[in-house]
């Protein structure tokens, strides 16, 4: 039981990390009778999207899902699915939204693991899926994302459901579309949303149903000069399995594909940037050194920038930066604005000397020299004054430590 407990109360503390945060998607279906699609608009801060194609095998289902590698303090080859499609027609993706906490049901038993993968692997309905939500008690899986996310699914006979953790959405006529806020409960935040507008508006309009229609509705809701520009956005036959890919809001180059021609290729992995990287990119040029705090205490988190680095074929938007703290630690890849906003910033966890130096990256993942580095010392300690209780408690789980 006290292993239990100690597993619960680590997931509260670091998983809201594993559901990733995306501040602004758009998400759409709809059916004419005789076609169903399914698009979708990934508006994310880092640039490296996987596809990832896994064929049947056994009793599961193949499926292709688009995947980020997320990096977690107890796996760091961790990977976190987005989006995707199985060979039964389902379709499913993920929509941030303001907290929400899951309430706890105590006649349900608790399920401990994301249930993306295994929609899947086992489902071929939107109902099968709902069933599968209401059949459990969703409480942890709140703490790991799901208090401030939605599931969107849809499949092939044009059913679809958002899922907004304690309420389910379902269809009404002949289509539906997400974004970033809760149907049910539009009063918490995120609404009125112009995304929202703009793509219920061109479906209600539609005279044809058709992959390029469908485009142009990912065209009219894109992002970009944000700090979470569209990093891809895909398009599903959900009766023909086929998926539509294009690429940095980039919608004049498209890459089909055909599940049942990729199972025949067995599991495969495809770098989605370098599917579109033109034959003549060139990386981007070395960046100055960062910028920032260059003194201080240990355990203190400092924010860091850079000036905007020159690249002969991609804008400011399109270069991204990773961040060698010099402690053998580095950041994940940051767009300009994120960095400029203060969202870049580490902590020493002992006292010396580092040197911090930047890498540039375009959006095809083209990587500059590192640049010069920025001298830091941290020589001091950060002193607490713990209270009798409070350091039992830090005896007792460890992990608090690492937010002191």
């Amino acid at each position: 039981m006290k292993k239990i407990i100690g597993i619960v109360i680590f997931m509260l503390l670091i998983g809201t990390i594993v559901l990733p945060v995306v501040s602004a998607c758009t998400g759409f279906t709809a059916s004419d009778g005789e076609n169903i699609f399914a698009g979708n608009n990934e508006d994310w801060p880092i640039p490296d999207p996987y596809l990832r194609v896994q064929p049947p095998e056994g009793d599961n289902f193949g499926y292709m899902v688009i995947e980020y590698g997320y990096p977690q303090p107890w796996d760091p080859n961790f990977v976190r699915p987005f989006g995707g499609i199985n060979d039964q027609g389902l379709f499913f993706d993920l929509y941030a939204t303001p907290n929400n906490k899951i309430k706890f049901d105590a006649s349900k038993p608790l399920l401990l693991a994301d249930p993306t993968l295994y929609f899947m692997e086992k489902s071929s309905t939107v109902e099968e899926v709902v069933n599968y939500i209401l059949s459990y008690n969703f409480w942890i899986i709140g703490f790991l994302g799901l208090n401030n996310g939605q599931f969107f699914v849809a499949d092939k006979t044009g059913n679809s459901a958002i899922i907004e953790g304690n309420d389910i959405v379902y269809r009404e006529g002949d289509f539906q579309v997400v974004t970033n806020f809760y149907q049910s409960h539009p009063e918490l935040g995120n609404y009125p949303c112009s995304r929202y507008e703009t793509a219920v508006s061109m479906i209600e309009n539609m005279t044809d149903l058709s992959v390029d229609y469908f485009r142009d509705i990912c065209d009219a809701t894109h992002q970009e000069y944000y700090r979470n520009p569209t990093q891809y956005s895909n398009i599903y036959d959900l009766k023909n399995g086929i998926m539509y890919l294009y690429h940095y809001h980039d919608y004049k180059n498209m890459l089909e594909f055909n599940l049942e021609e990729e199972f025949q290729q067995g599991a495969n992995t495809y770098f989605i940037p370098s599917l579109f990287e033109p034959l003549d990119n060139q990386p981007p040029e070395k960046p100055n050194p960062p910028t920032g705090e260059i003194s201080g205490d240990i355990k203190t988190r400092y924010a860091y920038k850079v000036d905007d680095a020159t690249d002969p074929d991609n804008n400011e938007e399109e270069i991204y930066y990773m961040f060698d703290w010099g402690d053998g630690t580095f950041s994940r890849l940051n767009n300009i604005y994120m960095i400029h906003d203060g969202y870049v910033t580490h902590d020493w966890k002992k006292q010396g000397n580092y040197n911090v130096r930047v890498k540039a990256f375009d959006i095809y993942s083209a990587e500059s020299e590192w640049s010069d580095p920025l001298e830091i010392s941290m020589p001091r300690s950060k002193s607490i004054d713990f209270n009798p209780w409070f350091f039992r408690l830090i005896q007792r789980f460890p992990i608090l430590e690492l937010l002191f």
